[in-house]
């Protein structure tokens, strides 16, 4: 059984648990499948499984396979791509980690995280700008998240920032307006979905390393007296077979929109269960694009979920250059529904009956009817975005994508800043990343090194010599 859940923080995304391999000559992103014959049982053996193919996944797999050279990994996706729900459908901000708590595990993995992906980017040419950033207090009363952040943000060793005042704001986006500011210039955007999709690729290549799209996990077993003790069963989504089987020495589950039913499959306690939020985005007409050269948000509101409409370029493989505005946080009642009429009734039954939800809604009445308004209202929307940049209209916009983001209360209504881990479960052979929100995409390389250091401490047994 499960042992312990342990709290270190960040908060972040990546994507669903698994299936198909992908051939070492063929990109990450194709939509390849091992040749069965139909209804055969298909067995193989790896050190390590890892669930779900987001940003946290591929990454947490690609660390291993760099740190133990004889090692091997599988990692299993239920969709048909990578990283195809919370890493691939957000703002792509790399976060310089002024928000988060001094010595927390949050604002150590944002830091060095933000490090990393530079890094990653560069050296794999993928799409990416150190753009910058300004947070903005639109009147005196909002002053006060200004000099916080300034001040967590040196703690956390976020390099240069700066605070401006009034019109001094103009001189780095002539178009916002507002009382005061913080300037983060470190601060950049790069596409987290092609991040994901290289590091892919990266397991692919290392020769050692499988991804299995289209896998979606519905059992595991244990045989503990089996040299690899850990069967994991799935099949491909909606169908009732063939039944595949990999087995392993250790799970690692990251498995997002669906982390609280993977870890639960995989003798891992009932809570935390997830509430899933869609985030609706516009973006500004291609005559409009111009509008800011870097990222400009608000001052946080509260409330613990995301910090509010904001202005963010893009540099997006697959949805190219521009300026979305957004995302809202309008509560989902399916949990990778994009529309607001998506609607599982499974999904929404957990969501009405959670304790923390309600208690959320209950202290937080204005803040969660505000976003559910403004998913319906256009121009409810745009109103928001006017606190930043007054001279936005609606017709200036138009509609862009949603994305759905994951995130988990306490009892007491709360929003969970934590990273949240759930240790040893099947006999101390298994991990469970149970909730990691943003900047999870940008500390997923700092978050890797995190998990398997968290597997260490617990002696798994992919991390012996032999």
């Amino acid at each position: 059984m499960s042992a312990l859940v342990v709290r270190s923080l960040v908060r972040g995304v990546f994507g669903l648990g698994a299936v198909a391999s992908l051939p070492t000559q063929r990109a990450a992103s194709t939509d390849a499948v091992d040749r069965d014959d139909p209804g055969l049982l298909q067995q193989e053996t790896f050190d390590v499984v890892i669930v779900g193919a987001g940003i946290i996944g591929v990454a947490t797999a690609r660390e291993i396979l760099n740190r133990f050279p004889n090692k091997t990994v599988c990692v299993l996706e239920k969709e048909g791509e990578i990283a195809p729900h919370q890493t691939g459908h957000n703002s792509g901000v790399i976060h310089a980690g002024m928000y988060y708590s001094p010595g927390s595990t949050m604002a150590k993995c944002c830091v060095r995280g933000a490090d990393l992906m530079y890094q990653y980017c560069e050296e794999k040419n993928l799409p990416h700008k150190r753009c910058g950033k300004l947070i903005v207090a639109s009147s005196e009363d909002e002053h006060h998240w200004v000099k916080t952040l300034y001040q967590r943000g040196n703690e956390n060793g976020v390099k240069d920032l700066q605070i401006v005042m009034g019109e001094d704001i103009q001189k780095h986006e002539p178009n916002v307006r507002g009382y005061s500011a913080l300037y983060s210039p470190n601060t950049g955007i790069a596409d987290f979905g092609a991040v994901a999709r290289q590091l892919a690729q990266d397991i692919i290549e290392s020769g050692r390393g499988s991804v299995r799209l289209r896998f979606e996990v519905n059992k595991f077993e244990e045989d503990h007296a089996a040299e690899y003790p850990i069967s994991v069963y799935g099949c491909e989504p909606g169908q009732n077979g063939p039944t595949r089987v990999v087995r392993a020495k250790n799970i690692i589950t990251c498995a997002g929109l669906q982390a609280d039913r993977v870890a639960k499959l995989a003798g891992g306690e009932k809570s935390p269960k997830v509430v899933p939020f869609r985030g609706r985005y516009y973006q500004m007409k291609p005559e409009h694009s111009d509008i800011v050269s870097m990222n400009v948000y608000p001052v946080p509101t509260g409330g613990g979920i995301p910090v509010g409409v904001h202005f963010t370029p893009t540099v997006n493989e697959r949805r190219g250059h521009g300026v979305i505005v957004g995302p809202g946080a309008c509560l989902a009642f399916d949990r990778e529904g994009y529309k607001f009429s998506d609607v599982s009734v499974r999904d929404l039954f957990e969501i009405v009956t959670q304790v923390g939800l309600i208690n959320f809604v209950r202290t937080n009445l204005a803040l969660s009817f505000g976003e559910l308004f403004r998913d319906l209202s256009k121009h409810a929307f745009i109103k928001e975005a006017c606190r930043l940049i007054p001279s936005v209209t609606d017709d200036m916009t138009e509609p862009s994508f949603s994305g759905v983001m994951v995130q988990v209360f306490n009892d007491d209504g709360s929003a969970a800043s934590d990273f949240i881990f759930e240790r040893k479960a099947l006999r101390g052979t298994t991990l469970h990343v149970r909730s990691a929100p943003s900047p999870a995409c940008t500390s997923s390389l700092a978050i890797a090194q995190w998990v398997v250091n968290v597997a260490a401490d617990d002696r798994c047994v992919f991390l012996s010599t032999t």
